[in-house]
């Protein structure tokens, strides 16, 4: 009879490295920031920013995927913000605090994983201060490790 060996356990605690990927969970965002839309007005373009300043019904409109052409619901704001807005020039500010600065990167970038080393070269600053504040104990902007 030969004995079964279980495979071996990830321990439930992995300590993040500078290649460690980023990401904003939008979902822990919408579920942990009540005010997640009045929030995201600040990050639109003077142009939206009225609009979305008036019209405080919040909308779901159909997006299209340019390379599969899947078809998905998507929140009006969060289209405009991750589509227009995040693509001007100077929507990254270099200037401002780190995780804000990260959160822009993130929403011009279309939410494409990061590692901080790779942050660290398109914002100009230590992939080791990301790392640290990006993977410590508290959670900013829904920015997360996976």
């Amino acid at each position: 009879m030969t004995e079964l060996k279980s495979p071996e356990k990830k321990s439930s605690f992995s300590r993040p490295m500078v290649s460690t990927m980023f990401h904003i969970d939008f979902d822990w965002l919408f579920e942990n920031d009540q005010n997640w839309h009045v929030s995201l007005i600040g990050y639109l373009c003077e142009k939206h920013r009225l609009f979305f300043e008036l019209n405080t019904e919040h909308h779901m409109i159909d997006s299209v995927n340019p390379d599969t052409g899947e078809v998905t619901q998507s929140d009006q704001l969060m289209d405009i913000l991750m589509n227009h807005c995040a693509k001007q020039e100077n929507f990254i500010p270099m200037n401002g605090t780190l995780t804000d600065t990260v959160f822009r990167l993130f929403l011009s970038n279309g939410n494409q994983p990061l590692n901080s080393e790779e942050i660290g070269k398109l914002i100009n600053r230590s992939p080791d201060t990301i790392l640290k504040t990006l993977s410590g104990p508290r959670i900013y902007k829904g920015i997360k490790h996976f």
